[in-house]
């Protein structure tokens, strides 16, 4: 309110001043027994502070001493505002950066640029279960559909399968066009956790899927992809221009986990994994392996065995996390 009225400063005796009733907040103040109460709005730059921006803050105080304040109390209150002020500025703008870096690349990359690792170069070798998907017949959507029609159906996607993703504690390292690239790194779980995890979050984004065209969702229906799961060990770090790097991984394991999920495609089935992600995996009664046998993936020198996956019975694997 105050920052809409353009008020720098509200002061008032919670016992005596109507403006109290205006204010469900201030009437629970004066119910708990609290006297007087003092905001201030404080503007980060030369302009006043506005609704919706980060610009500034809002900050108050009360007090139970009978008078209110006094001409002391706000004396302090005034000498500490400014290094206060500057003080929670700096926290502000650190949450902003974390929670943007989080938001943008998700928090392992965030931690690590926020850390400092931002030379390009910088890496570590990791070992993780790979997770990848693709949104079928995408360019045959887009030209059928207005933009905001094809964003709204690529948000839904998402929610499903970056969705399930970040619900069973992987890290969605990017998203290229309408294809997801995610990892559940071994270093924190161990194999067979990470494994599980990785089959169990194939299996949620397909729930997903089925549960929004249960719920009649109109771009639902129109939403096809295929899920490629793969172990390995990567590359982990930042690559690219000194002018533009980007944190991601490489390697042939990431190689392998894209032919895989292009296998979907040929194979007919909606979840493909392969040998070396699925022995590490715990199973249990809910899941359904089909052994699809050897398969040659493009570009990849060696033949290897793929399985389809296929959930029953409404229950995920059990992931012993």
């Amino acid at each position: 309110w105050m920052i809409k009225e353009g008020l720098p400063e509200l002061r008032l005796q919670l016992d005596r001043d109507t403006m109290v009733d205006r204010f469900p907040l201030l009437q629970r103040l004066r119910g708990e027994g609290f006297t007087g109460y003092l905001a201030r709005v404080v503007s980060f730059g030369e302009k006043p502070m506005t609704v919706g921006t980060t610009d500034g803050l809002a900050i108050s105080w009360s007090t139970k001493a009978p008078e209110g304040f006094s001409t002391r109390d706000l004396s302090i209150m005034q000498q500490i505002l400014a290094p206060l002020s500057l003080a929670l500025r700096v926290l502000i703008k650190d949450q902003i950066a974390k929670n943007a870096l989080n938001a943008f690349h998700g928090p392992l990359v965030g931690e690590r640029i926020l850390s400092g690792t931002i030379k390009r170069g910088d890496g570590e070798r990791l070992t993780a279960a790979l997770w990848y998907s693709d949104l079928r017949n995408s360019t045959g959507l887009a030209d059928a559909l207005s933009v905001e029609g094809f964003l709204e159906l690529l948000n839904v996607y998402f929610d499903c399968a970056a969705g399930a993703v970040i619900e069973e504690g992987g890290q969605v390292l990017d998203i290229v066009g309408d294809a997801i690239l995610a990892f559940f790194p071994v270093e924190r779980t161990g194999d067979e956790a990470a494994a599980t995890a990785a089959l169990n979050a194939a299996i949620k984004a397909q729930e997903r899927l089925a549960a929004a065209k249960a719920r009649a969702c109109a771009c639902a229906k129109e939403i096809t992809f295929g899920v490629g799961v793969h172990f390995g060990d990567v590359v982990f770090g930042n690559a690219g221009t000194r002018e533009r790097l980007k944190f991601g991984v490489i390697g042939r394991a990431v190689n392998e986990v894209a032919r895989t999920q292009d296998m979907s495609k040929l194979l007919g089935q909606p979840i493909v994994a392969t040998d070396e992600v699925v022995r590490r995996a715990r199973a249990d009664s809910g899941l359904r392996l089909n052994d699809m046998g050897l398969h040659d993936l493009r570009g990849i020198p060696a033949a290897k065995r793929l399985w389809a996956l296929r959930q029953t019975g409404g229950a995920a694997l059990a992931n012993g996390r």
